[in-house]
């Protein structure tokens, strides 16, 4: 009835329309009946099914909750039979329990007394292999330049090389930079012919470059460099060196030592930091033949 009031109105409103837009005017009021019928049926479809899911879902919760209770009930069951077979077994072993507990104090107590003699020995071993490597090495490089001298002649009795270089490793990473500075002084002085004395001299740069003290600091890692042959600290005694100088404000000499490292060994960690230096002083990153000359 109103889509023929719409066509009436439409007809009395415009009565020059011509017959044939008053044909696609009812046709198009017959496809508008058409689509409002689809969505109808589209609706009633939907509503079904999401009934039959609320239905299935109502199933499924049953179902879960029967579950539930039949496992709580059998839990009950299992753990009551798990008790009763477990308690009578126990009881009979509690008492070697007791006696093999008496058995392992004893052999604890004998391990911890083994283990202490072991310590002492160890200690009188390693300082045997030093004073071995003393008097094989050859006389030991330059005492380092902290401003600082060892303790006494020679290493107090008790007081080993590793033992000396970790108190002073702690001592550093724990920011007692005085001490570390006195225990890699006291290392280089007693055993500087050992294998980590080039650390101990490049950490003796270190500590004075963190004290902001640049130019003992590059004098350090300068002796890295040239007291020692090649070792694991060689390219960052290098950059630090550089660093250093380029605190000092000698530009010329810092990029020296960090084209050498680019020129030394142009992929490892430190040269990725020398290139990022000459990038801060304005300067090309490209590997050039070093010019640093060594006295």
């Amino acid at each position: 009835m109103r889509l023929s009031l719409t066509t009436a109105i439409l007809c009395c409103a415009f009565p020059a329309l011509l017959p044939a837009q008053k044909k696609e005017i009812v046709e198009l009021g017959r496809d508008l009946a058409l689509l409002q019928e689809e969505v109808r049926s589209m609706s009633k479809a939907q509503n079904d099914r999401l009934s039959n899911i609320e239905a299935t879902l109502k199933a499924i919760q049953e179902q879960i909750a029967a579950t539930n209770r039949s496992l709580t009930v059998l839990d009950g069951g299992l753990r009551k039979r798990m008790e009763d077979s477990m308690t009578r077994p126990l009881s009979g072993v509690s008492g070697k329990v007791d006696s093999l507990s008496q058995d392992f104090g004893f052999i604890r107590e004998s391990m911890v007394e083994a283990n202490s003699r072991l310590g002492k020995l160890d200690q009188k071993i390693a300082d045997l292999e030093n004073t071995i490597k003393m008097m094989q090495a050859p006389p030991a490089p330059p005492a380092a330049d902290t401003g600082l001298a060892p303790s006494s002649a020679g290493p107090p009795p008790g007081v080993s090389a590793k033992a000396l270089y970790d108190n002073a490793l702690r001592d550093k990473m724990g920011g007692n930079n005085e001490l570390a500075l006195k225990g890699f002084t006291d290392y280089l002085a007693w055993f500087g012919s050992t294998e980590l004395a080039p650390n101990a001299q490049y950490y003796i740069g270190e500590i004075l470059y963190n004290q902001k003290q640049f130019d003992a600091a590059a004098r350090a890692f300068d002796k890295v460099l040239e007291a020692y042959s090649r070792n694991s600290k060689t390219n960052d005694a290098h950059l630090m060196k550089g660093r250093a100088l380029a605190e000092l404000g000698q530009r010329s000499e810092a990029e020296k030592e960090f084209r050498a490292l680019l020129s030394e060994a142009p992929n490892s960690d430190a040269a990725g930091r020398a290139r990022s230096e000459l990038r801060k002083m304005g300067l090309s990153t490209s590997t050039r033949p070093p010019s640093r000359k060594r006295d």
